[in-house]
């Protein structure tokens, strides 16, 4: 097979492109005078055509016109410093090294550097401005007065400047790898700030094939950095695919089935100090397996997204049978978490875990624990329908309990002051697994098991709530969480007020009985019924249980329905359904809290 693959032709301005064999046409006119047009083709010509679109030009722009768009030097130097620290441990795909001697030689001589690198650079600062302190000066002193105006506009900024650098560069038609890495993070800024990026997706994907990335550069002759480059600017396009193909609710893998490898669980300086080491991008093979390096948690990352497009099949093929069975995929997350616990934890217990691995590492739980969540959901239900079996009642610990966790997690990332620098994270997807563990937990706090549990649930959503309050003058999606889990509090609160003193009425009238226990929702016998689109339909379930639970068809999933209390619609069920819950962009806002009753507010 080697010998059908094309070739990589560099022009004199460093732009890439991939020739495949079939249009190698040179080889047939190679000796005519066409040869050297051809060779030429490639040449630093000025493109006038509308090729640009969508990356008009508008008129054509002078690097100086374009180095003014950056920041002051010393606001330059810090973002730089807080992107390498914060975001290039989660979204490793570049060489950090390499680009600390480019940025110097740019610091050095402005005029050395490539339009492109230069578009690399601004798309850089797009994303280390969302890591900023909400006090830090640079947001003061370069944007707006407020902390998420601040951050939107000068986020927007750089993107747009990074564009306007490649739209300079000619990038519909002239490629490097600098103008790949800037398009990769420019995408990967948009994630995090919850735009859309999916066409900008698929530009960047076809920029990839034309500078044979989608081949693995082992078959060309390049050296240890220029292929680790090319395999991690690869694998992050695949996650931001995978990402956003999910979301979309398309399960094709056939894109992601390419033959590059992934890139090599190895730090940045072992390619330069070791570059013939042995190469492997197995976390539990590496040479490197007693600690984690730069590229261990985007590997991890990788393999919990393919296992989560499994998931997705499963559980939006229920109740038809899968490829795969629950349990095969619960053990498959099982494995990486395990494979975290071995990667993350250091033999010596004197040496400490740097504090970008601890954020990468409770990143890697909260989304192990958001997978459980979504695979084990429709057993959840079945539970909820009234089906109470060994099977479905274990499945109801396991999902209390992660989303417990997932909420712990959550309150350390955003309270532990060695990870202040992680709120992009926790006002941003970190919220959002947050949010969803604390509509499990209101689940579990409709339908408690016992006084104890429904307590110590109560007290898990009241910090929730507290968090996102801190979080919604930075969060957009924090701010809308905040009056969904008031009113979750609020609504589960009186309604199980209402059920124990229901049951001291039944107490007093059964005298001189003996007591009975507390019915904690008697939820076997008046579970409420959750319509979920790819779960059990409330038509196929059993006539047994209609008929034994005379509040299956009540519009609120209380122990009563005559109270005047208010009470929580039964279509808030309807929103267990996984499809909401894929990512932050998922949620039906506009229909959740409708379904959550009406409430007055808190005095």
């Amino acid at each position: 097979m080697l010998g059908n693959i094309g070739t990589l032709h560099t022009s004199p301005s460093g732009h890439v492109r991939y020739v495949p064999q079939a249009s190698q046409w040179e080889s047939v006119v190679a000796k005519s005078s066409a040869a050297e047009c051809l060779r030429d083709s490639d040449a630093d010509l000025v493109d006038d055509d509308d090729l640009q679109i969508p990356l008009a030009r508008n008129g054509s722009i002078s690097r100086s016109e374009l180095l003014g768009l950056l920041p002051p030097g010393q606001y330059c130097d810090t973002l730089k410093e807080v992107y390498f620290r914060v975001f290039s441990p989660v979204f490793h795909i570049l060489h950090d090294m390499t680009f600390e001697a480019e940025y110097q030689q740019f610091c050095h001589d402005p005029s050395s550097v490539s339009i492109a690198w230069l578009s690399l650079l601004f798309a850089i600062l797009a994303i280390a401005v969302s890591a900023l302190d909400d006090d830090d000066p640079l947001l003061s002193d370069l944007g707006e007065r407020t902390v998420s105006r601040n951050i939107k506009v000068l986020s927007a900024r750089y993107r747009s400047a990074a564009l306007r650098c490649l739209a300079a560069d000619g990038v519909m038609t002239r490629h490097s790898i600098s103008s790949l890495q800037a398009l990769v993070l420019i995408s990967y800024a948009r994630l995090q700030r919850g735009l859309a990026f999916w066409t900008l997706l698929g530009l960047t994907h076809h920029v990839a094939i034309s500078m044979g990335c989608h081949i693995d550069p082992e078959r060309f002759m390049l050296g240890p950095i220029e292929r680790e480059e090319r395999r991690r600017v690869w694998a992050g396009l695949m996650l931001l695919y995978t990402i956003q193909n999910t979301s979309f609710g398309s399960l094709d893998q056939q894109m992601l089935s390419q033959d590059v490898k992934v890139p090599a669980d190895v730090d940045d300086i072992d390619l330069l100090t070791s570059p013939s080491m042995p190469i492997t991008s197995d976390p539990s093979t590496s040479p490197s397996a007693g600690r984690p390096t730069q590229m261990t948690y985007l590997l991890l990352t990788f393999r919990l997204y393919k296992i989560s497009n499994k998931v997705c099949e499963t559980i939006f093929s229920y109740p038809q049978l899968s490829r795969y069975s629950v349990s095969q995929l619960e053990a498959e997350i099982l494995a990486v978490r395990d494979m975290c616990d071995a990667r993350y934890t250091l033999d010596s217990n004197e040496e400490t875990l740097a504090v970008h691995h601890q954020a990468n590492l409770n990143i890697l739980y909260s989304q192990i624990h958001q997978l459980l969540l979504l695979l084990l959901r429709p057993t959840l239900c079945r539970y909820l329908q009234g089906e109470i079996t060994q099977e479905t009642s274990d499945t109801r610990a396991k999902c209390i309990s992660s989303a417990k966790t997932s909420l712990t997690i959550f309150q350390t990332l955003l309270e532990a002051p060695q990870f202040a620098p992680y709120k992009w994270y926790t006002s941003g997807l970190g919220s959002f697994h947050a949010f969803h563990a604390a509509v499990v937990l209101a689940i579990g706090l409709l339908h408690p098991e016992n006084p104890a549990e429904f307590d110590e649930m109560k007290a898990f959503l009241r910090r929730a709530l507290e968090m996102f309050a801190a979080l919604s003058v930075r969060s957009i999606f924090c701010s809308k969480a905040v009056p969904v889990v008031r009113q979750i509090i609020d609504v589960a609160s009186t309604q199980y007020s209402q059920a124990k003193q229901q049951s001291k009425m039944q107490i007093r009238h059964t005298q001189p009985s003996p007591p009975q226990p507390l019915p904690h929702y008697q939820y076997e016998a008046q579970a409420q019924v959750f319509p979920l689109a790819h779960s059990m339909p409330t038509g196929t379930m059993s006539e047994s249980f209609l008929l034994s639970n005379p509040l299956a068809h009540s519009p609120v999933p209380t122990v009563s329905s005559s109270t005047s209390e208010p009470t929580m619609h039964s279509s808030f069920g309807i929103h267990l359904q996984p499809q909401n819950w894929l990512g932050p962009t998922s949620i039906p806002w506009d229909t959740l809290n409708p379904s959550m009753g009406s409430y007055p507010p808190e005095s």
